[in-house]
């Protein structure tokens, strides 16, 4: 071994050892934080007992969740994957309105907002952070069909039959871009009889929500739904520091849908949905993590305290999203051919103040527009002791990006009234694969599983960038309308058994490949980025104990990484790099516990311990540091643990109605958001607390819920990006405490 070599092995060992150190550290903070939340969760119930009727405690089973995470319907006690399936009651008694409710729900997530996108990661895999940088490493679905940008599954969900969350690669069933997992909500299908209901509610900030849902029979073949929310938050969670500064993360969301279910003849049935969504208002904003570093800020404010920001331009996000499905389900005796079709549109549109400083260092227009085609057929059914599904999918995905910067003050090298603009106009994607998953029933309790996708991607790009050098200046074309096609073939596999211990017991163990496909940065000129491709193991084990009262399940799982992709920040553009190699090995327990009609106990405890095993990258904020070995590093996004635990108690049938108080609580370990490492790239420990209360009057028809979010106004950072641009770091902070109540009349 040389000295190099030696040298970078004992950095990486002194890197591996204190992180050891700090992932006891923080083991020990884990245990007292969570014995300290479980007194606070349990003690506000304590005398709340009072209200239950004599002989109302006996136990009382857990109800059987029924899912489609493997495009059948069944148990999810059966699936032999890590899934976390929340219905209808645990949705509404926890509020769940949009994708970022789920993070402290559901084992090994996390969601952060910036730019007007959602990144979500699961087990420390995800991306991307903006809107047009490249796929996201989770796949959601909506009544099965695909969303191929995050932003188009981050809106408003409300009337959701449920929701679920497969961790892990689902290449096989779900294609190129479930690499992290899979996020699937499920919306109320129109029902037999004339219903629905009318809520309002308040909150602090201002905030007022009107939700409306309608049910009607149309006749005995022909059922419709419409859903309405409108939302509108008038104060901003991030407030301005100079005089008359307008306030951010604020303004109005106006969402429909339309649901028509129809039974053609008895055994084919048709499912209509459309749905619109608009959003306006200074919803984007930054919160600076470190002083801007260029001359032109010099004298400037740049507020570093959580929540605050000094823009001193009015800015503006509009967002319209229109969806279309249609679900064609035919049962054929033993087996059930479907065809998914979705038709989207996703426009968003931005102006304003991107520097979070009282300088005007840059100040951008961004609009992207994307439409997307996608078409699925698949026959599901069982054939002797083999079930089986088997399908094709096409994506035909159509994206166009404009992106124009202007620098009043200057910005190095570029001097004051210079600009710099990037287009794609367009990206092109078409995609289509062919896929097969099967169990075979060897025993009664013996199953082995095989399933196989194999799929093709097209890309095509045009980008044309140019800059100007001050006023006057002519245009300096940097990307002259270039085009470029790439294609990707990947092929993704599934083998793995399952046993059951006993009627309520089983294990399972599984192999499986994941893909993500490669391409283009969007916003610089000839510059592409690998696929992502990830080997994943898992062993898991779910149980049913005392009278099926609890519900216990446990996964380990070992995933190898091979070019990873990240997004940076490189001068003005988001780009995507690849990490060589990486490594995630961890441990999931998830519990549900409900002793007897009162009271329902959930917890769920995630240990990470994920690193890059071979990265090499120049950090843009310290390029002077030069090519830095990354290896033993922490994955961004990826705490060494993190906890979510619940307590719900329901009183009996009381003279008033029924009672039903409620207290949640997440804790998570160390955050890092960057490979660089450092205390400014990083969120330190912190635990979540939220309540609520739920009047049900004694005939149903009437709901009061009172709650409260982040009651201790906990300050903690979702999202944290390191800007070249200004030298400093762009972050995005947790919304801060909300008291709210919502008053529901059903009908």
């Amino acid at each position: 071994m040389t000295p190099r070599e030696e040298c970078s092995r004992i950095k990486i060992q002194q890197r591996v050892s204190n992180n050891d150190t700090t992932g006891k550290r923080e083991m020990g903070t884990t245990i007292r934080r969570l014995l300290l939340a479980t007194v606070a969760l349990t003690a506000p119930l304590a005398a709340v007992p009072a209200f239950a009727e004599a002989g109302s405690s006996a136990p009382v089973d857990i109800s059987e969740v029924i899912v489609t995470a493997q495009k059948r319907s069944e148990s999810v006690q059966s699936v032999p994957a890590s899934i976390t399936a929340l219905n209808a009651q645990t949705l509404q008694e926890r509020g769940v309105n949009q994708v970022s409710d789920l993070r402290f729900m559901v084992p090994s997530m996390q969601v952060g907002k910036l730019v007007g996108n959602t990144n979500i990661s699961i087990r420390g895999i995800g991306l991307n952070l903006v809107v047009a940088a490249g796929p996201p490493g989770v796949a959601i679905h909506v009544d099965g069909v695909y969303q191929p940008i995050a932003a188009m599954g981050d809106l408003a969900q409300i009337d959701l039959e449920r929701v679920e969350v497969l961790r892990g690669p689902q290449g096989t069933l779900y294609g190129r871009n479930a690499n992290a997992g899979v996020v699937n909500f499920i919306t109320k299908a129109p029902t037999d009889e004339f219903e629905g209901y009318v809520q309002a509610g308040y909150a602090t900030y201002d905030e007022s929500r009107l939700q409306a849902v309608v049910n009607v029979p149309v006749n005995e073949r022909v059922r419709a739904r419409a859903v309405f929310d409108y939302m509108d938050r008038d104060k901003g969670f991030v407030k301005n520091v100079l005089p008359n500064g307008q306030d951010v993360i604020k303004g109005q969301v106006a969402s429909g849908r339309l649901r028509v279910d129809a039974d053609l003849t008895e055994n084919l049935t048709l499912s209509l949905t459309a749905a619109v969504l608009e959003s306006s208002g200074p919803w984007d904003s930054f919160t600076l993590r470190g002083i801007p570093t260029p001359p032109s800020f010099a004298g400037g404010l740049a507020p570093q305290e959580p929540r605050r920001t000094a823009v001193n331009t009015p800015t503006n996000t509009d967002i319209n999203f229109t969806f279309g499905a249609a679900t064609l389900s035919w049962d054929i005796g033993d087996f059930n051919l479907k065809s998914i079709t979705g038709w989207q549109r996703h426009s968003y549109d931005h102006f304003g103040d991107d520097d979070g400083t009282s300088k005007a260092l840059f100040l951008p227009y961004r609009n992207y527009l994307t439409t997307a085609f996608t078409q699925e057929f698949n026959v599901g059914g069982s054939l002797g002791p083999v079930d089986a599904v088997v399908g094709a999918f096409y994506m035909d995905f159509e994206q166009e990006v404009y992106i124009h910067f202007d620098f009043p003050l200057g910005l190095p090298p570029l001097p004051p009234n210079s600009q710099q603009q990037f287009e794609v106009r367009p990206l092109e994607n078409s995609a289509i694969a062919a896929f097969a998953d099967a169990t075979w029933n060897v025993s009664d309790r013996l199953r082995l599983i095989g399933g196989i996708r194999v799929s093709k991607d097209k890309m095509t790009i045009t980008q044309n960038n140019f800059l100007v050098f001050g006023v006057g200046a002519p245009q300096l074309i940097t990307c002259a309308n270039r085009t470029r096609t790439i294609e990707f073939n990947s092929t993704t596999p599934r083998v793995g058994a399952q046993y059951d211990l006993a009627t309520n017991s089983n294990v399972y163990a599984t192999y499986s490949k994941g893909f993500k496909v490669g391409g283009f940065n969007r916003n610089q000129c000839n510059l592409g980025y690998n696929p992502e491709k990830i080997t994943a193991y898992e062993v898991g084990i779910k149980n049913r104990f005392f009278d099926n009262t609890v519900t216990l399940n446990a996964s380990a799982f070992y995933y190898d990484y091979t070019d990873l992709q990240l997004a940076q920040q490189v001068g003005l553009a988001q780009q995507i790099t690849n990490a060589a190699a990486a490594r995630v090995k961890g441990l999931e327990v998830e519990g549900l516990w409900q002793p007897n009609s009162h009271w329902t106990f959930n917890a769920s405890l995630s240990l990470l311990d994920a690193e890059y095993t071979d990265f090499l990258n120049v950090d843009p904020l310290a390029p002077a540091l030069g090519l830095q070995d990354l290896s033993g590093n922490r994955l961004n996004d990826a705490p060494t643990e993190s906890v979510n635990a619940g307590v719900s108690y329901r009183t009996g049938d009381l003279a008033f109605g029924r009672l039903t108080f409620r207290a949640d609580m997440a804790q998570r370990t160390r955050i890092h958001f960057r490979e660089f490492g450092g205390p400014l790239n990083e969120q330190s420990g912190y635990t979540i607390l939220n309540l609520a209360m739920i009047w049900d009057s004694p005939d149903d028809k009437y709901r009061v819920r009172v709650y409260g979010s982040n009651v201790t106004d906990k300050e903690y950072i979702t999202t944290l990006q390191g800007s070249q641009a200004n030298g400093s770091r762009f972050t995005t902070w947790g919304a801060p405490r909300q008291v709210g109540v919502e008053l529901r009349a059903n009908f």
